[in-house]
Order: structure tokens, then C-alpha cells, then sequence
């Protein structure tokens, strides 16, 4: 058994999770945040839970609204006697390591509210516009029996693609005046969406919906049988919300009759694994093969002869493959 403290331990706060305690959820996302390790040790003491959440993921880059937005949601979604979990990634900074983690001040209406659990986290560099916490923090979630979880990427633009691997319905979302659809095609999101959403309608966008249209009427968006819908929405005063709720209930409805929601619910998992093997494979390489003075050597020799880094890169995938080969 790990002790947390002399008296704290994983299973007590397990015991106390299964009765709805929100701090004993909030003690346990904080340890797998920390310390990932720790997930299989939680996830042992729950694992004759059986409840299914719904997962929401809303990307777009930064300024386009998505917490307002998400504000706006959840306050209709609990309206309909639903419970949320709310996952806000914030940007980390390269050289603090810190994060602001405002989300919260934007939401601070809804953060409160009983139906509702809320949770910023910094991205702490992890690619994707996510955090390396998430899924295990939606698991918790769905644990917890909460019936939405919505995830809202830190929105970096361009690398926003790993919310598509973990959420059931993504939500893009674009502004007026913040570059057009052809942005958008060239980052390569226009493929992850199952909703598109224009936000801030009153400063225009009709036209940015036009292009949007124009762009899903290529047959290769709709290869799957649901065509993704373009929305216009103001998060600030709500209008347009309803109407977006509903798109959202619909994707989740086509979802389930196709059976389609089997294939996002694999594909979350094989993304978790993935990444997990990605990560401890690394951990391993650099922890046991390469010193840091040794990539630091290789790296002030290649000042010198940069064109040998194709050589040095042979050596190591050579020397990683003998130590492979070895284990077995």
C-alpha cells in the first residue's frame, strides 16, 4: 500500500471518493498529476465501477472563446440534470514552468455549482494542446459518475490533434478576424471536427461559415456518414447556444445508433497506450542509454561536423537496438 501521509492512504481516499467526497477527487487527480505512476494503484480500488461518461472536446486557438463557451454549455447541460466535469488545460511557460490557470476566473459562475467539478491543468509542455493527465483524470471522472466531461485544449493552433483521440464529439472553434478557413485547412484541424462553431457572431462571420460549408462539402469530411454542421454562437450573451447544445446531443445520438461511439471508445484507449509505451520508452532511452554528457559531447562535436548527425543518429538507433535484442 502507498502512504500519502501518516495518516492518509490511496484506499481511504478511495473509499471516500466512492461516497462523492469532491476533495478526496480532487486529492487523487492531484496524485496522478504528479506522479502518473500512481493511476494503476487509484484505479485498482475502483475498478467495479461501471459508469460511462459522455466526452465533449472543445479546441481553438486562443482568444476564440472556448472557456465563455464552455461556461455557457455547462450551465444548460446541468439544466437537464446532468452532472460535468470540467478539464481546462493552460499553456505552461518553457522558462517558469508555471501557468496561469485562468479558466477559472472565467468560470467562476459555474465552477461553484454542485453539479459541476472543475480542474486546470497546465500543460506542463506535453505536445497536443493537452496535458499528459488527462485521460487518467476523465477516467477518474467517469468514476465519479459525472455524465459530461468536457475537455478544453490550451489552444495552440496547430497541434490540437490528440483531443480528437480522446474526445467522442469535438467542438472547433473560429472567430471573426482571427484568420479565415483556409488557416484552419492549412493546420489540418478541419479534419478533427464533428462540430464547427463561429464564435463571437456579432463582430460578422457569416463569411467565414461560407468557406467553412464550402470546405465540408468535400466528400472526404464525410466519409464517416455525419456531416460536421457550422454554427455561429456569442458565448457572452448565450445566443446561439441552444442550438449548438443540440448539435452535440445529435452527434452523440448518431454515435450510438451506428455504433460508432465503440470505435471513439477504442480509440481513446489505444491512444492512452500508445502514448504510455511512447513515454516510458523514452524514459528508458535517455535514463539508461544516453547521459545527458554524452548527448552534450555529441551535440558540441557536431558544432564542428554538423553533417555527422546522421551518422551519430545510425550509432544510437544501433546501440538501442542491440540493447533490445539483449533483453530477450
Amino acid at each position: 500500500m502507498i502512504i500519502l501521509r501518516k495518516d492518509y492512504n490511496i484506499e481511504e481516499l478511495c473509499e471516500r471518493f466512492k461516497k462523492k467526497d469532491n476533495i478526496a477527487l480532487a486529492r487523487l487527480i492531484t496524485l496522478i498529476e504528479n506522479n502518473p505512476d500512481l493511476a494503476e494503484e487509484i484505479f485498482k480500488h475502483l475498478n467495479n465501477i461501471t459508469n460511462e461518461s459522455y466526452i465533449i472536446g472543445i479546441t481553438g486557438s486562443p482568444g476564440v472563446g472556448k472557456s465563455s463557451l464552455i461556461k455557457e454549455l455547462t450551465k444548460r447541460i446541468v439544466k437537464e440534470n446532468k452532472t460535468v466535469g470540467i478539464i481546462s488545460i493552460d499553456p505552461t511557460s518553457p522558462f517558469s514552468g508555471g501557468a496561469f490557470l485562468g479558466d477559472r476566473v472565467r468560470m467562476i459562475n459555474i465552477s461553484c455549482h454542485p453539479n459541476v467539478f472543475m480542474r486546470s491543468l497546465a500543460s506542463r509542455g506535453y505536445k497536443g494542446g493537452i496535458s499528459r493527465a488527462v485521460f487518467d483524470i476523465s477516467l477518474l471522472y467517469e468514476a465519479y459518475g459525472l455524465d459530461i466531461i468536457i475537455i478544453e485544449t490550451v489552444g495552440v493552433g496547430q497541434s490540437e490533434f490528440d483531443i480528437y483521440n480522446l474526445a467522442y464529439t469535438t467542438i472547433v472553434m473560429l472567430a471573426p478576424n482571427m484568420g479565415d478557413a483556409i488557416q484552419m485547412q492549412k493546420a489540418g484541424i478541419i479534419e478533427i471536427g464533428d462540430i464547427y462553431d463561429v464564435n463571437k457572431k456579432d463582430l460578422g462571420g457569416e463569411d467565414l461559415i461560407v468557406q467553412i460549408e464550402m470546405m465540408l462539402d468535400d466528400a472526404t469530411t464525410t466519409q464517416s456518414g455525419w456531416r460536421p454542421p457550422a454554427l455561429m454562437t456569442n458565448s457572452i450573451n448565450g445566443e446561439g447556444v441552444d442550438a449548438l447544445l443540440k448539435k452535440i446531443w445529435d452527434h452523440k445520438e448518431y454515435l450510438e445508433l451506428s455504433e460508432l461511439i465503440k470505435e471513439r471508445k477504442s480509440r481513446r484507449y489505444i491512444y492512452k497506450i500508445k502514448e504510455s509505451m511512447i513515454d516510458k520508452i523514452e524514459s528508458i532511452i535517455l535514463q539508461k542509454l544516453f547521459t545527458n554528457n554524452e548527448l552534450n559531447e555529441m551535440a558540441s562535436n557536431l558544432l564542428e561536423n554538423k553533417f555527422d548527425i546522421y551518422k551519430n543518429l545510425k550509432e544510437m538507433f544501433n546501440k538501442v537496438h542491440f540493447e533490445l535484442k539483449k533483453d530477450k
